[in-house]
């Protein structure tokens, strides 16, 4: 579970750094093919995004009834929001362009997708990581209690 959710986590980082790289070339040769991969390559970061925090929420539930669900909560909660609005956004462009054809090719467009998708993204891994300190110490304080148990039976 965790090597698959290091590969998601990795080619997370792949496809951000290639649409840094396909938004510069928009920028500068302005060629259709390049708007064509910086489409598709956003399609492919909402699908690794929500792979990501679709793989790492099996992980770790169910330590303690109350605590447990309180980390889920507020993981659940974050990278909702964050999946949702990047979500929302990616369509609100693909609707505009039934409009506006040159939407796509906006610059504009393109660098505020690029800075809301990545602001997404380490919104997500910020929500991965307090979950994983929180479940960590989840962990360790249930595992003291019950040591502490047995040491008090001998």
């Amino acid at each position: 579970m965790i090597k698959r959710n290091k590969r998601i986590s990795i080619g997370l980082i792949l496809v951000n750094v290639i649409l840094l790289a396909l938004a510069i070339l928009c920028t500068t040769l302005k060629k259709d093919i390049f708007y064509a991969l910086y489409w598709m390559l956003v399609t492919l970061m909402l699908f690794f995004e929500v792979l990501y925090v679709f793989i790492w929420s099996k992980v770790g539930r169910n330590l303690d009834k109350h605590k447990s669900n309180t980390i889920n909560r507020s993981f659940n909660d974050v990278t909702a929001v964050s999946i949702v609005l990047s979500g929302l956004i990616y369509l609100v462009v693909l609707f505009c362009e039934f409009y506006n054809k040159s939407i796509r090719t906006s610059l504009y467009a393109i660098w505020s997708m690029y800075l809301l998708m990545t602001v997404a993204v380490l919104f997500n891994y910020l929500a991965v990581y307090n979950a994983n300190k929180e479940t960590k110490e989840l962990v360790e304080k249930t595992f003291n209690k019950k040591n502490d148990r047995n040491d008090t039976k001998k």
